[in-house]
């Protein structure tokens, strides 16, 4: 429910703009309410929670992955805030990327696949 809400709320607000970049969510998230922040929250969330089902989809397909989580994906995934501030720190060119493009490659970056030795 709260994911058709986000999606509702996403699209009645902006129908004719594309995904926000890193700079500009950031800076709607610094000035957005406490409910404003947690929408933006869920938002991250659900990039994170489809990219997961998208490496699932990949795996049963005999497919490589997008990404391959560790132990502290887990933690990193709970402030997807922190997430996407470190992305904007440690790569700046991220900042102009959409938000959800930059999370995605700083997945794959910082959670890459190793090929097994076969």
């Amino acid at each position: 429910m709260r994911v058709l809400v986000l999606m509702m709320l996403i699209s009645i607000s902006a129908p004719a703009h594309a995904e926000a970049t890193t700079r500009a969510f950031l800076a709607e998230y610094d000035k957005a309410t406490e409910a404003g922040q947690r929408l933006l929250v869920s938002f991250l969330g659900g990039l994170l929670a489809a990219y997961t089902w998208s490496n699932v989809t990949l795996k049963t397909e005999g497919k490589e992955p997008l990404f391959c989580p560790n132990a502290q994906f887990g933690r990193e995934a709970e402030d997807p805030i922190r997430l996407v501030r470190r992305i904007a720190s440690v790569d700046s060119t991220t900042l102009d990327a959409p938000v959800g493009a930059a999370m995605l490659a700083n997945l794959k970056r910082r959670f890459p696949c190793r090929q097994s030795k076969d």
